[in-house]
């Protein structure tokens, strides 16, 4: 059984409803009637804290701190069936795009995103491409025939993360640190 928290209206921040409100336009969360279609058929379900109408319904609430740091916003696959069966068209996978993004620009991002990118920064590829790895890829792909993997200019994919903001992961962990 969950432990249920009060609240008192003084804790509640209704900023993050409008500013999504004002972003998402015409497919409104303010259209949501809380059928629960939505959360009915999400692939992910199990495996989150706040189902998609929760979510929503946080939001309208005011519960700005419980969305923000929820792991719905981010192991969502974002494979769009809550939108496509909303009743309302509530767009909720585009919500969940902002607030992921307004996640990210307050630094309430999980850590396996942000060291993510910061692998991507130090040698412009997901997966660690360096030392033993770099020989195990090489050995293999010159077995196969494929030709050598080109690395990406560093500065390049720094200088793309910066103006996507993706390079703020890397200085909020670093902040943090």
């Amino acid at each position: 059984m969950t432990e249920e928290k009060v609240m008192s209206s003084d804790e509640l921040d209704h900023s993050l409803r409008y500013e999504i409100s004002e972003k998402v336009g015409a497919k409104s969360l303010l259209k949501c009637i809380q059928c629960g279609v939505c959360s009915s058929g999400c692939t992910v379900s199990q495996y989150i804290d706040l189902q998609p109408h929760r979510v929503v319904a946080s939001l309208l609430l005011g519960l700005k701190d419980t969305v923000l740091n929820s792991n719905a916003i981010w192991t969502c696959s974002l494979c769009h069936r809550c939108t496509e069966r909303c009743p309302k068209n509530v767009d909720y996978s585009f919500i969940l795009a902002l607030l992921r993004n307004i996640a990210s620009k307050e630094g309430r991002i999980p850590k396996e995103y942000s060291s993510t990118v910061e692998v991507i920064s130090e040698n412009g590829f997901v997966v660690p491409y360096s030392g033993g790895m770099k020989n195990t890829i090489d050995r293999r792909r010159e077995k196969m025939g494929l030709p050598e993997i080109i690395p990406p200019k560093l500065d390049e994919v720094n200088y793309i993360l910066e103006e996507t903001g993706l390079g703020n992961l890397i200085k909020t962990k670093e902040e943090k640190d």
